[in-house]
């Protein structure tokens, strides 16, 4: 016989309820059986519960139990021989208009908050116990921040951006990776949940400086603003052994991990401990040299709005959304023409 039987007809992937059994059984698990009864379930969630505490698919079996607690509904409840039988309260029943899967076999109607308990009482004239759910609270490891800013393409290292993920997510890593690119279609092939896609922006410095790392992998680079950009910020990078990395004042294991390009020594424990602080100077340029001296007499150029009208769908990288056939909008001449050497507007002269 069961000591502690728990139904739930439906788990979903993700909500409050399924958090609540999770923690249910992380809390009382080691020190109280078990046993939760479902009829569908997330596997992932089943998989997380399981850890912790007995996880049955209900097939129509008799069940015998010393307590029976219930979720949304009681539809086996003919099927649980139990000394006690809650119903567990998991939502606002006056604000939603919900009804309670009554039974007259309840033992005690258990509310997660007082609101829930008043206004159930309220509604159906029942009294319903204060229970709040059971939470416990472990501090959570260091999220790894990564960015990058590069086309995904073979000699910008794109096939070493899943090796490094991958090194990542062996080790267990939490981490996420944001990734600004126009290459949409490389882009879209990405399985991995912990990379992020962004649109192209012209300033991603706020990005890098809450970063833990800027990440550029390429088969080589001439200069790359973007590590000098992070260095300067005080984010350190993950680099490849380009020929300028010396030049330019990027050291391994002081302000960045230098990997090979074959990616085959990846030092992932490493890379999440992070590196101390450091002090990186601006390489100072020297154009005073090669430009002709003399103050400038160019006046901002004023810009010239029109009106353009869609004419064939397509995504709008600067309002970040689908234009729609026959949508108008006003924008300077320069980006019209643009678009319209594109095939995807028609200016409107008026």
């Amino acid at each position: 016989m069961y000591k502690n039987v728990f139904y739930w007809k439906h788990i979903n992937c993700i909500g409050g309820v399924e958090t609540f059994l999770y923690e249910m059984a992380k809390k009382y698990g080691k020190d109280y059986d078990l046993t939760l009864f479902y009829k569908i379930g997330d596997p992932e969630q089943i998989r997380r519960y399981k850890q912790f505490m007995r996880v049955k698919k209900y097939t129509g079996q008799k069940i015998k139990c010393e307590k029976a607690f219930f979720g949304w509904g009681t539809d086996i409840i003919d099927n649980i021989e139990a000394k006690e039988y809650y119903q567990t309260l998991h939502a606002d029943y006056k604000a939603q208009n919900l009804k309670p899967c009554y039974d007259p076999r309840i033992t005690a109607y258990l509310g997660v908050s007082q609101a829930v308990c008043d206004t159930f009482e309220e509604l159906f004239n029942l009294p319903a116990e204060l229970c709040y759910n059971p939470l416990t609270v472990e501090k959570p490891r260091k999220m790894l921040r990564l960015v990058s800013a590069t086309r995904l393409t073979a000699e910008k290292g794109a096939h070493r951006i899943a090796m490094l993920a991958n090194a990542l997510d062996k080790e267990g890593i939490p981490y996420t990776w944001e990734i600004f690119t126009n290459s949409k279609s490389e882009a879209a092939k990405n399985k991995n949940p912990n990379i992020i896609f962004r649109d192209v922006r012209l300033d991603i410095r706020d990005f890098i400086a809450n970063s833990n790392y800027l990440v550029q992998l390429s088969d080589t680079e001439a200069y790359s603003y973007s590590i000098i950009e992070s260095l300067a910020l005080g984010t350190p990078v993950i680099v490849t052994p380009w020929g300028c990395l010396k030049d330019l004042g990027v050291i391994d294991r002081v302000n960045a991990f230098i990997l090979p390009f074959d990616m085959s020594e990846i030092p992932v424990k490493e890379i999440y401990k992070g590196l101390k602080k450091f002090k990186y100077e601006i390489r100072q340029d020297n154009y005073t040299k090669y430009l002709a001296p003399g103050k400038g007499d160019y006046e901002k150029e004023k810009h010239e709005l029109v009106k353009i009208k869609c004419i064939k769908i397509y995504y709008d990288i600067l309002l970040k959304a689908n234009q729609a056939y026959g949508d108008e909008q006003i924008v300077e001449r320069e980006r019209a023409e643009m678009l319209e050497d594109l095939g995807v507007v028609q200016i409107i002269e008026e």
